[in-house]
């Protein structure tokens, strides 16, 4: 009773997924607007557009068979979690630098970090999702490391978030193009028109926060 429950609770929301794509739209281009200003805002919109696209790559269909984008739906997670953080971590760097624009120089050890984490979890998560049913592999795979690294940099104001964010969302263009999922390809293409100007303007307006 259970499988069939979920079973038609999956095809329900696959029929009406254009509108939950939508939602996202709306919402992810919102939050990726706040975020060119540095608006604390942003992370709540955040949490809805991520909340949308866990709910779009779960119900994905192919050929009219269940295939879930596992990638896409544990990238969103971690969103949601890096969301939490960046509010809380946000009100602190506010506060040091005094309401203004708030940059993170990197250090050199968590660029090691970053360095050694791209070389291992890239192969590492292609390995994982080939074990399931994923149909795009190694864009999903390679999308999810640098997106999963971008949030991270982005919770700790870190302006070098969106030379990852560029990458990834070119990968994520590419895996929903694939999957004719047009709102989310559109999305992301909004994405990263807007982690240009963010970029542009951190780079101009933002006070080094140490």
């Amino acid at each position: 009773m259970e499988t069939v429950l979920v079973a038609r609770a999956v095809e329900w929301l696959a029929a009406n997924n254009s509108w939950i794509q939508i939602i996202s739209l709306v919402c992810g281009i919102t939050y990726m607007t706040l975020q060119i200003f540095q608006k604390r805002l942003m992370w709540y919109f955040s949490i809805a557009a991520s909340t949308a696209a866990i709910t779009i790559s779960v119900t994905n269909l192919e050929g009219g068979a269940w295939a879930p984008l596992w990638a896409q739906v544990i990238l969103n997670v971690y969103l949601i979690t890096m969301a939490i953080v960046g509010i809380f971590r946000w009100r602190t760097l506010e506060g040091e630098s005094g309401g203004q624009m708030h940059i993170v120089p990197l250090s050199n050890g968590r660029k090691i970090f970053i360095l050694a984490a791209l070389a291992a979890g890239v192969p590492l998560i292609i390995w994982l999702l080939r074990l399931t049913s994923d149909p795009a592999p190694i864009l999903d795979g390679t999308s999810l490391v640098f997106s999963l690294i971008a949030a991270y940099l982005l919770s700790q104001s870190h302006i070098e978030q969106y030379l990852f964010w560029i990458v990834a969302n070119c990968l994520i263009v590419a895996v929903f193009a694939t999957q004719a999922k047009w709102f989310m390809v559109a999305m992301y293409s909004i994405y990263n028109v807007t982690c240009i100007l963010g970029y542009i303007n951190w780079r101009k307006n933002g006070v080094i926060v140490e």
